[in-house]
C-alpha cells in the first residue's frame, strides 16, 4: 500500500492554489480560491485544522474536537435555535477547550462554576447567572452523550465508562415576581408612542417613514400570547395566518419543526394584537415578524427602565399571563393548552392562585 500523501498546496496552470492530499488511498484537490501564495498559505492552516478534526480518531479526544463534531452533526442545520450555540461553545472552550476527556474530574465543575459567576469567562465582569451556566454545562453533557451513540465515524465513539462527571450548578431559584396590570399598561402605552401608532395612526392611517420598532413588536407579541422568547424571535410572516379563525392564527412552531417539550401551540390572536401585526405585516423588510431572530434582552430591561420597571426580561412576560389568567378563574387546562405546558407543570405552579384554591375544605 503506497504511503499517504501529505496535504500541501501548489498552483495550477492557471495560478490558482489548492490543496492536493489523499483521502482512502485516492489523490484529491480542494481549491483555495486564490493566486495570492500568502492568502493561500493562511487558508491552508484553516483547511489543515478543519482536515484535523474531520479526520481525528482518538480513544480519547479533547474537548473543543468533541464540541465541534457535536455542533457540526448534531446543532448545525438541526436547530432552529442553533445561533445561541456558538457563545456556549466558546464558553466551554476557554476552560475545557485544551482538555482531554480523561483530565477532567469532579473539581473541573466546581472550577467552571466558579470562574463563570465571577465574570473570568466570555468577558462580562458582572458573572453569568446560574441558570446560565446550568444551561451550558447541560450541553456539555449532551455533547458526552453525542460522543456515545450518534458521532460519525462510528471509530469515534467513547464508551460510556470513560466520561467524566459533570456536576451542575443549581438553576437560579423560580422569579414569584408578576407584572401588575398598571404595569403592563404603562408598556402598552409606551409601545404605542414608541412604535409611532399614534391616535390617527392607530385609526388606519400611518405615516410612511415609520415603522413599529422591533422591541414593540417583541413586546406586544410577549404580553399578549406569552409565548417564549425564542419562539417569538424566531416568528416568519409564514406562520402568521389573517384569514383563520375568527381574527387569525399564529403557528409557532414551523412547518419542518419537530414539536419538543417546549411546545409552540397554534395561537388565536387577539385584537390589539391583530391591529398590531397588519401595521406590522405592511412595513414588512424580512420574512421575520422581528425582522431577524437576534435577541433583544438589553432593549426590554432598557425598555422596562424608561417606564419605571426594573429588571425586565422576556420569561416574565409568560409568568404575567399565566398568573394573571389563573387569577381570573381560567382553567388549568386551558392555560396549559395556551403556554404550550404540561397541566402538571402549570398545576404546579398556578394552582393556588386560582379563585377556589382549597375552597372545598374550609367552612
Amino acid at each position: 500500500m503506497s504511503k499517504a500523501m501529505q496535504p500541501r498546496i501548489r498552483p495550477n496552470k492557471a495560478g490558482n492554489y489548492y490543496v492536493h492530499f489523499s483521502k482512502n488511498g485516492r489523490s484529491r484537490t480542494d481549491s483555495l480560491r486564490t493566486k495570492d501564495v500568502s492568502v493561500a498559505a493562511q487558508r491552508f492552516q484553516g483547511w489543515l485544522e478543519g482536515h484535523r478534526i474531520e479526520t481525528n480518531i482518538s480513544d480519547d479526544p479533547i474537548i473543543s474536537d468533541i464540541l465541534e463534531w457535536w455542533m457540526d452533526q448534531w446543532i448545525r442545520g438541526r436547530m432552529l435555535s442553533e445561533d445561541r450555540y456558538p457563545a456556549v461553545v466558546a464558553n466551554l472552550n476557554k476552560y475545557f477547550g485544551n482538555m482531554r476527556v480523561s483530565e477532567i474530574t469532579r473539581k473541573d465543575s466546581a472550577k467552571y462554576i466558579e470562574l463563570r459567576r465571577n465574570g473570568f469567562i466570555s468577558g462580562n465582569s458582572r458573572g453569568a447567572a446560574d441558570s446560565t451556566i446550568y444551561h451550558e454545562m447541560k450541553e456539555l453533557i449532551a455533547a458526552f452523550n453525542f460522543m456515545t451513540s450518534k458521532v460519525e465515524p462510528r471509530e469515534r465513539r467513547l464508551i460510556k465508562e470513560m466520561l467524566p462527571f459533570i456536576e451542575v450548578c443549581q438553576k437560579s431559584p423560580a422569579r414569584d415576581r408578576v407584572l401588575s396590570k398598571d404595569e403592563l399598561q404603562s408598556l402598552k402605552d409606551k409601545c404605542l408612542k414608541d412604535a409611532y401608532i399614534g391616535p390617527i395612526a392607530w385609526r388606519g392611517i400611518r405615516r410612511p417613514s415609520n415603522r413599529v420598532s422591533r422591541i414593540s413588536r417583541f413586546l406586544w407579541l410577549a404580553m399578549e400570547t406569552a409565548q417564549r422568547k425564542t419562539a417569538i424571535l424566531e416568528l416568519k410572516w409564514s406562520q402568521v395566518d389573517f384569514e383563520m379563525g375568527k381574527r387569525g392564527l399564529i403557528f409557532f412552531n414551523p412547518e419542518g419543526r419537530n414539536q419538543t417539550s417546549k411546545r409552540r401551540p397554534p395561537l388565536p390572536i387577539s385584537s390589539k394584537l391583530l391591529e398590531v401585526l397588519k401595521i406590522a405585516y405592511d412595513q414588512k423588510v424580512s420574512d421575520y415578524v422581528l425582522d431577524k431572530p437576534t435577541g433583544l434582552d438589553y432593549q426590554i430591561t432598557k425598555f422596562g427602565e424608561e417606564v419605571g420597571i426594573e429588571r425586565l426580561h422576556a420569561h416574565l412576560f409568560r409568568h404575567t399571563w399565566a398568573t394573571h389568567r389563573a387569577m381570573e378563574g381560567k382553567t388549568i387546562e386551558k392555560i396549559a393548552q395556551f403556554l404550550g405546558d404540561t397541566e402538571e407543570t402549570v398545576r404546579k405552579n398556578y394552582i393556588h392562585l386560582t379563585p377556589d384554591y382549597l375552597e372545598d375544605v374550609v367552612d
